[in-house]
């Protein structure tokens, strides 16, 4: 074995994607010839975490990412919307309300850059962003790689920070955003090295786990709760997107599930810090009456993806709610809101128009229309997707077995598979 291949990512937090990143990532990487052989997975956060109650893998964190890695290692960034975090809000997602509420009251009385070289203190980072890695943040002789990544902030960046991030973004060995906004932010910004746009990750998903797979992963619990909802349509949203629109959510749902006969199944996909997505579905849910039902709180990744597949129709805010329905083949409606990333997603797959975004008080119409779409022409859709997420996993585990005798050989497959 040459080393091993240590998979960076917000593992460390309740966030559904975020946990099913390295799963999906180090499935697909064994599922190469060859590459078990060659490499073992281990799993980092920021800190150390064991979420393995949902199902997540546990992870060891930054500071211990630092010290395990060795000669011959790669360090894989691996997917999330991490290229422009830092090291303050990411901090804030792993904190519960009263010890985040101190902390911003700490960036309130103190500034913005005390905060965050608190935060990073904290964690004791040594590079100026959480997921800005480079091989010389390393004792050994690392590569460094980047997967199903994206960055959308970085346009409102200053000067100074887009050139931090793009001098690390550079000597990586491989880099892989997930749509093709980030792309181009990465290419206006002089990005020197190769930038290949692909389909997220998690839609493989479903290759992993096909559907009589995936019900097996969920609890007994939620099981009988699929069954006894019978045809139902998976709501999610964050809780500032709820608050704004709690009305016309109410009556829009309420209005959907009349015209088209579905129950309603809350989701709550995120639990972290400003995106406790189970606190205001559950306040929801009482401005729904008997239509609706809310998967429980002890629910794991696998509850959550086994309800999404299941469903007739998914409606939400959240990326990877989409996607799971999408590679499961589960038409859906993506909700306008002030955060571009799933609108960025949905167009650099051209989708845009067969799901366009709809505003909260237009819930209805759009899922009716949804539900209409041709199914044949969404298992299409999926399918090329799919086929293209397989495709730039083939490319990553290349560029992780370009490693002979000490050397390294990366850039050349990189040059050849560049596009």
């Amino acid at each position: 074995m040459v080393g091993c291949v240590r998979l960076v990512c917000s593992c460390d937090r309740h966030n559904y994607g975020d946990l099913l990143f390295p799963i999906v990532t180090q499935w697909s990487l064994f599922a190469t010839p060859g590459f078990r052989e060659r490499y073992a997975c281990e799993t980092y956060g920021m800190r150390r975490s064991d979420l393995s109650a949902y199902g997540a893998l546990p992870s060891r964190s930054m500071r211990d990412l630092y010290r395990d890695a060795r000669a011959g290692d790669v360090v894989l960034l691996a997917g999330g919307e991490n290229l422009a975090q830092t090291w303050f809000v990411m901090h804030l997602t792993l904190l519960g309300p009263a010890a985040a509420g101190a902390l911003v009251f700490g960036r309130k009385m103190f500034g913005q850059d005390f905060a965050e070289g608190f935060s990073r203190w904290r964690f004791g980072g040594r590079q100026p962003f959480p997921y800005i890695l480079s091989p010389n943040d390393f004792d050994a002789g690392v590569r460094v790689m980047y997967n199903s990544m994206g960055g959308w902030p970085l346009r409102a960046y200053a000067p100074t920070a887009r050139t931090s991030i793009v001098s690390g973004l550079v000597k990586a060995s491989f880099l892989s955003v997930r749509e093709k906004e980030s792309a181009s932010i990465l290419r206006e910004l002089g990005l020197a090295a190769p930038v290949h746009v692909a389909p997220d990750c998690i839609f493989l998903l479903s290759d992993m786990l096909p559907k009589d797979a995936l019900a097996d992963k969920a609890s007994a619990e939620v099981k009988e709760l699929v069954r006894e909802s019978g045809d139902y349509v998976c709501f999610q949203c964050h809780p500032r997107y709820g608050e704004e629109n709690r009305k016309e959510l109410a009556r829009e749902l309420l209005s959907l599930a009349s015209q088209t006969g579905l129950n309603i199944l809350l989701t709550p996909i995120g639990r972290i810090y400003s995106f406790e997505d189970d606190i205001f579905l559950h306040s929801l849910s009482g401005d729904l009456g008997n239509r609706a039902r809310m998967l429980p709180s002890p629910a794991g990744i696998y509850d959550i993806a086994h309800a999404l597949a299941s469903a007739r129709m998914f409606c939400g805010t959240s990326l990877h709610g989409v996607i799971t329905a999408l590679t499961y083949e589960i038409p859906f409606v993506p909700l306008r809101s002030a955060d571009p990333k799933l609108a960025n997603n949905i167009d650099s797959w051209g989708l845009g128009e067969l799901f366009p975004r709809s505003p909260a008080n237009e819930i209805a119409c759009h899922g009716v229309r949804s539900l209409a779409v041709d199914r044949v022409s969404l298992a299409e859709h999926a399918a090329a997707l799919k086929n293209l997420a397989r495709a730039n996993m083939r490319r990553l585990a290349e560029n992780v077995l370009a490693y002979e005798g000490g050397s390294r050989t990366s850039s050349v497959v990189r040059s050849k598979t560049a596009g």
